[in-house]
């Protein structure tokens, strides 16, 4: 199914996790699936305290994150993580508050094509966007 994206299996259900984010992301968000797919070759994790990207194809996955075993917080994750990748990998340039800004407003739409999403999740977004819109 995900022939095309290598998501490592290191147990305890992680893959299983993220294969389902990434599901819901095909069933509500059809442009920010194929993108996912256009710049993500694979999705690992980390032990940093937030998720992040390497080497301009990986997104790795906080174990904060994929241990919560949120579907939609996971699939916000790759939503937000993907198109900091995309700007990677077409050069665009700019500070980190508006590459972080865009990659929250983006996450933040997502969020609300979710039925019954965690407002929790809606609520960190908003906050986020409020930081990285000041200069």
């Amino acid at each position: 199914m995900f022939s095309q994206l290598r998501v490592d299996d290191v147990g305890d259900g992680w893959k299983q996790t993220v294969e389902q984010a990434i599901d819901l992301i095909k069933q509500y968000d059809t442009v920010r699936y194929n993108l996912l797919f256009e710049v993500c070759d694979q999705i690992s994790y980390s032990t940093a305290p937030f998720s992040t990207t390497e080497m301009g194809n990986v997104i790795l996955i906080s174990q904060n994150d994929i241990k919560a075993k949120n579907i939609n917080n996971i699939a916000a994750v790759l939503v937000h993580e993907s198109l900091h990748l995309y700007f990677q990998r077409h050069g665009y340039k700019m500070t980190e508050h508006q590459e972080e800004f865009r990659c929250y407003v983006t996450e933040m739409q997502f969020l609300l094509l979710l039925p019954n999403v965690e407002p929790w999740l809606i609520e960190h977004a908003q906050g986020q966007i409020e930081f990285y819109s000041k200069p």
